[in-house]
């Protein structure tokens, strides 16, 4: 029997999840800061290393430099690993608000004149052909033309601050759906009516940005930094990018909850960025496939009786999915072993889970993940529960391990504290 504790200080239904430089960027499926923060107050050291081994935009790793920690993350999505940057660095700002007043300045006297994107460099990553699919003529051009403009900015931190900033306007000016991180585009007949001006959009967050980032910057200490690498967890553990091995006091992660094709497509919602901002140039599906369980392959059991038996009643059921479920798990063991290496005698790990459902079977994530860290010499200590609010899956099952609690999938999320042992 796992040991939970479910009391619901992890639930933080009205606490503000856009405080400091966590306001940056929207991005699917977050850790909430405060999470983060409660797990480094009671796991964490101040002076000692956090590691996040699927990093996303880097909340983890805004909450390590809050708490007086250096952080190291890892994430293989491009336009991530900027925000994480762009989050966690430090700036000059008077620096910073010379160079966004003069870009804003610019962009305000320019951007009317714009009807197409005639007179630009067609961008190296995408062609007109494929951003006409996406986009309004004239937005392409407003985009066009602040690239440019941002291009031209000599400080190299305000340059990554206002590609941050434009970053998120892109799917806010393009046919993207409504409500949707995967691409999905409105429809055919609402296209030709559709146009959001560039420049509202950028302006608001450039200022919300700053304003998150002074605050920031007036707490952080400037002793403390942050290191934001592109390694996968999947295939190494990373070693050189570490100033010794191992090192990290504690990991504070929130993993996939499943393979990105069945539950969050980063790579899809990250695409548009990905292609603008030259950062990646694969299709919008290719990303997805090298995240965790993106690849398939035929696997036997794991040895972890709950999740055997759970993976054992989707096979009745669907013998392919139950692959696709057993290749992720293989990729997320695999993982895991190579992040528990990482993690220094006496450390923790702190793994944000949720236990999805796939074809009427709850999948027990967090006993899989207690178990996997138990192989590679940890203790579990603790598995908090935690209330998602207003998360809404109508399937309702019972978490692993506990008989007659019922609960919907993804409005919990488990939190599964281990820690590695002295020898």
């Amino acid at each position: 029997m796992m040991p939970y504790s479910g009391k619901g200080d992890w639930d933080f239904r009205s606490a503000d999840t856009k405080e400091y430089t966590h306001c940056f960027h929207i991005y699917p499926a977050m850790m909430i800061p405060q999470v983060a923060r409660g797990l480094v107050d009671l796991y964490g050291n101040e002076g000692g290393i956090l590691f996040d081994p699927y990093c996303g935009t880097g909340t983890s790793l805004v909450e390590a430099r809050l708490a007086g920690m250096d952080g190291i993350g890892t994430d293989i999505n491009p336009t991530a690993r900027m925000i994480a940057f762009a989050k966690t660095t430090d700036y000059n700002l008077k620096r910073l608000t010379g160079a966004t007043e003069k870009v804003l300045s610019y962009l305000e006297e320019n951007l009317d004149s714009i009807s197409d994107y005639s007179g630009f460099r067609e961008p190296e990553n995408v062609t007109w052909e494929q951003l006409e699919k996406w986009f309004p003529a004239k937005s392409i051009g407003e985009i066009c033309c602040a690239i440019e403009k941002i291009s031209e900015v000599g400080y190299m931190r305000g340059r990554l601050f206002l590609q941050v900033a434009l970053s998120e306007c892109l799917r806010l000016v393009s046919f993207q759906r409504n409500g949707e991180f995967k691409l999905y585009r409105m429809p055919l007949d609402k296209r030709d009516l559709f146009y959001e001006p560039l420049l509202p959009k950028l302006r608001d967050r450039i200022e919300r940005n700053l304003a998150g980032l002074r605050r920031f910057s007036e707490t952080v200490s400037p002793a403390t930094e942050v290191k934001i690498r592109g390694f996968n967890t999947v295939h190494t553990n990373g070693r050189r990018h570490f100033p010794y091995f191992p090192c990290a006091d504690i990991v504070v992660t929130s993993p996939p909850y499943g393979d990105s094709g069945t539950t969050v497509a980063y790579g899809q919602f990250s695409w548009l960025s990905n292609v603008w901002l030259w950062l990646d140039d694969r299709a919008p599906g290719a990303l997805d496939r090298e995240m965790m369980g993106g690849r398939k392959s035929s696997l036997e059991e794991f040895g972890c009786a709950a999740m055997d038996e759970a993976i054992a009643k989707v096979a009745q059921v669907d013998q392919n999915r139950a692959n696709e479920v057993m290749h992720f798990y293989d990729e997320y063991l695999r993982s895991i072993r190579n992040v528990a290496a990482v993690i220094v005698e006496g450390g923790y790990s702190c793994f944000v889970v949720g236990n999805r459902i796939v074809k009427g079977v709850q999948l027990p994530t967090d006993a899989f993940t207690a178990w996997a860290f138990e192989q590679c010499g940890f203790t579990h200590v603790v598995t908090y529960i935690r209330d998602i609010p207003n998360k809404r899956m109508p399937s309702k099952n019972s978490p692993s391990n506990i008989s007659g609690v019922k609960s919907s999938t993804m409005v919990n999320e488990y939190i599964v504290i281990c820690k590695k042992i002295d020898f």
